[in-house]
């Protein structure tokens, strides 16, 4: 359990000021994994290969962009070995309307599929991964885990509502560190008035779960 718990707090503090972060470094590539159904999508792969630690990040309705990479890069810096995926098929999102779309678009088998080529991908002898995922891709990521246990020793989910949080959390078995914060953290437009979001505090609710722990929830104040 107490590894586990470090491992979150190594990785959750490194990336809880996302917006102040430096552009990527670009020291990643981008590659077409195959599932098991024989399809291809795109992800992200950053960070040293023979790393004993792992991160799975899956993006939430606003798609595979730049944000995303910025939060490969960052924990690629750190020494995971990094995939990121893109389950909207290289589809882009704009503004709500269109998240909304692409969303009802999407086949839940497809996407599952997607998932396990990418844990497949990270899975070695000796390896820890956590799973890092943002609102609708946190859903999906932790149906995967219900169904394949073991495959993630950790799971960090970021959240703008506390309801979604919990429906995403329900029977999970794995140690959980929810956040659920009153804004995006991947949506495009907050990235462009950067300089007026450095001057303003993000609140968000901080939450460790463990099948053995069980901490209340904290108000944690995420600013520069």
């Amino acid at each position: 359990m107490w590894r586990n718990l470090i491992l979150m707090v190594a990785l959750f503090g490194a990336v809880q000021f996302p917006l102040l972060a430096a552009e990527p470094a670009g020291e990643g590539r981008m590659v077409y994994m195959k599932t098991a159904y024989h399809t291809t999508f795109q992800a992200y792969l950053a960070g040293p290969e023979d790393s004993p630690y792992g991160a799975l990040l899956v993006h939430d309705r606003w798609g595979f962009n730049n944000q995303v990479l910025r939060w490969a890069d960052k924990l690629a810096g750190l020494g995971y070995r990094v995939v990121a995926i893109d389950y909207f098929d290289g589809r882009m999102v704009r503004n709500k309307t269109m998240a909304r779309e692409v969303i009802k678009s999407i086949d839940p088998v497809w996407v599952e599929a997607n998932l396990r080529a990418a844990v497949d991908y990270l899975a070695r002898p000796g390896r820890r991964v956590v799973g890092v995922a943002w609102g609708q891709g946190a859903h999906h990521l932790a149906s995967l885990t219900r169904q394949m246990p073991g495959a993630l020793s950790a799971l960090v989910t970021y959240h703008q509502r506390a309801t979604a949080a919990r429906d995403t959390s329900r029977r999970l078995n794995i140690p959980l560190l929810e956040v659920v914060s009153d804004r995006s953290l991947l949506d495009p437009g907050e990235y462009e008035d950067s300089a007026r979001i450095r001057k303003e505090t993000w609140t968000a609710t901080v939450k460790f779960l463990d099948t053995n722990f069980k901490a209340a929830g904290k108000q944690a104040l995420l600013a520069e």
